[in-house]
């Protein structure tokens, strides 16, 4: 009791002692959303996308996208490892298997597991925004954006700057960073680095990350060349992340990306193709007090060509393009295996009209197990004022196995190559008004999905095999608030009060199956946000976060982070479950307690 007290006086003593200096407020309207084929503004998108700006995310109590997730609505982020260690995220009662992750809208997420998609060699010094589209999108991005998608738009600034930062904790956690944006002739540079290491809060949840990125941004004439490197190397105790039988797993993975794309021609016509490629090495033992015993070694590559024309005429605009990819596996348990996918897309923005947008478009995609199928998508906006509108979309979705489903082979889990791909059909209508002093959008939505692919077995005796063993009915209603009280009356202590909201209900047809991963989805899903100025101009930012999830015991946690700056200097400080409760998002994983932590920046350009 007595430690808890000391702890919370030289919080709030910290908090007394440092001041911050206002920052310009984010409009939401004004933001470029990418989230369809043909870039859009906030006010006119006919979908439910959560955006959050790198001002937003800087007051986020995290230092890595993977934990930045867990505050956004109707994101299930399961929790495996802490600090950018390993979790798995799911949209809207998705699986994390169901989950797009893409990097300046171009794919990075796993071939070999879901398990994997959180591996991004991407600092948070080095991200502009971060879009979060809801539901379907295989129409616009192809397989496995089958419950929503996650693009992490880097920057690409021409201004000079140059950081060092430094954050130490309990735990022994440290991180060192350091971020540059340098121009050179008609190149944009920006470069990041992050060391973060930990001993862990637990047994064998120690952990140590080196993230490197360099990214160019070279203009020809009114043509611009993108190229875009990133790293990351994480070694971390895997404290039963896959077994409770084994508490000792050990795990390293290495994560490699390149992208190479262009933007080419004008306003009226423009021409955008994509070179990528993606590396993941996995070395994972499942006890490492006998690392000979059961040792599994991947390695996966990614390669991929995408190519994108648009065209504005009077009746719109229109893009179309295609796309081609191959996966690679060599591993020691799932054997050597690869696979060619690709397909051809088409879609027309029509905005011609003062108060109504309507959009649709098609993927034609063609995969082993597939053949030739459309996925079709349709999205309409209307606004009855200026500040208020309507929306509606319907589209279907699909995902292919990962070659972990495919292949897996162990005394308790088998794979299937004979899976047939997911599919889904996706309904959603919702309202949104946005003002200078505050934004307001609910929506509702259903999803049917088939052949859903589970893990599941007949009794407790049998392993694990996978099958399209499920259809599952998703309904949900999804509630977003922000208030800005101080664009009414400026005297007010509070900058910005947000609360989330999400549910869901989920009917399964499992038949004798019992089920692996679909049985613990997030029923009830709460965040509220308040962020306010204190006394002596000091600005402090709370989180609370309510989860309900399944089969599991509901949990509520608060969070809090205060920001400070003066002249090129930053301060932070933040602690994570305030009040030290206890939670999991899997059984046999328990989460951190109380984790206070502190850091300094300094803004040498």
């Amino acid at each position: 009791m007595k430690k808890n007290i000391i702890i919370m006086t030289l919080f709030f003593v910290f908090i007394r002692l440092i001041v911050y200096s206002q920052e310009k407020e984010y409009k939401l309207d004004e933001i470029i959303v990418t989230t369809n084929r043909t870039p859009i503004t906030f006010s006119n998108l006919s979908r439910t996308v959560t955006v959050l700006s790198y001002n937003e995310i800087k007051h986020l109590p995290v230092t890595n996208v993977q934990d930045l997730l867990q505050y956004v609505n109707a994101v299930d982020l399961k929790v495996r490892g802490v600090e950018g260690v390993q979790a798995d995220a799911g949209i809207r009662g998705g699986t994390f298997e169901q989950t797009l992750i893409l990097i300046d809208g171009i794919k990075v997420s796993d071939s070999q597991t879901g398990h994997h998609n959180l591996n991004l060699p991407i600092t948070i010094d080095n991200i502009e925004r971060i879009e979060i589209l809801k539901g379907h999108g295989s129409r616009i991005f192809g397989p496995n954006a089958f419950a929503g998608a996650v693009n992490i738009i880097t920057k690409k600034s021409r201004d000079k700057s140059l950081s060092i930062s430094a954050i130490g904790g309990q735990h022994n956690l440290y991180e060192i960073s350091f971020y540059s944006s340098y121009p050179i002739l008609t190149s944009g540079n920006n470069v990041s680095f992050s060391k973060r290491k930990s001993d862990g809060y637990r047994d064998n949840t120690n952990f140590d990350i080196t993230t490197f990125s360099i990214g160019q941004n070279i203009s020809i004439n009114k043509n611009v060349v993108n190229l875009y490197f990133g790293y990351i190397d994480k070694k971390f105790g895997a404290y039963n992340f896959y077994s409770d039988l084994f508490p000792n797993q050990w795990e390293r993975t290495i994560t490699k990306i390149l992208n190479v794309s262009a933007e080419l021609g004008n306003s009226d016509f423009n021409l955008i193709p994509k070179i990528y490629w993606r590396r993941n090495d996995d070395d994972y033992i499942l006890d490492k007090t006998r690392p000979n015993w059961y040792h599994n070694i991947h390695k996966t590559n990614s390669y991929g060509l995408e190519i994108q024309s648009s065209l504005k005429t009077s009746i719109g605009t229109t893009s179309l393009g295609s796309e081609i990819n191959k996966d690679e596996i060599e591993s020691t348990n799932l054997g050597n295996h690869n696979r060619t996918k690709g397909g051809f897309f088409v879609e027309h923005l029509y905005d011609k009209l003062e108060n109504f947008t309507f959009s649709a478009g098609v993927y034609v995609y063609n995969y082993s197990n597939i053949g030739w199928k459309f996925w079709p998508g349709i999205d309409a906006c209307y606004k009855i004022t200026p500040l208020s509108k309507i929306f509606a979309s319907y589209g279907k979705a699909f995902r292919i196995p990962t070659f972990t489903e495919l292949y897996y082979k162990s005394p308790a889990n088998m794979g299937n190559p004979n899976l047939k791909h997911e599919e889904t059909t996706n309904y959603e209508i919702g309202f949104s008004t946005i003002h200078r002093s505050y934004f307001a959008e609910v929506s509702l939505f259903y999803k049917n999905g088939y052949n859903i692919i589970d893990w599941g077995r007949i009794s407790k005796g049998e392993p694990w095999r996978v099958d399209n063993i499920s259809n599952v009915k998703t309904y949900g209603t999804e509630l977003n608030i922000q208030i800005f009280p101080k664009q009414v009356f400026s005297e007010l202590p509070v900058n910005k009060i947000e609360f989330n909201y999400t549910y869901l209900t989920m009917n399964r047809t499992t038949g004798k199956y019992e089920s692996k991963y679909l049985l613990d989805h997030l029923k009830h899903h709460l965040l509220i946000n308040v962020n306010h100025n204190l006394p002596f101009n000091i600005d402090l930012s709370w989180f609370f976060r309510f989860e309900k999830r399944i089969n599991f015991d509901s949990f509520f946690i608060v969070d809090s982070q205060l920001n400070y700056k003066i002249k090129k200097l930053s301060f932070f400080m933040r602690a994570t479950n305030l009040f030290n409760k206890s939670y999991s998002d899997f059984t046999g994983v328990p989460l951190p307690g109380r984790w206070i932590t502190a850091g300094v920046k300094y803004n040498l350009i």
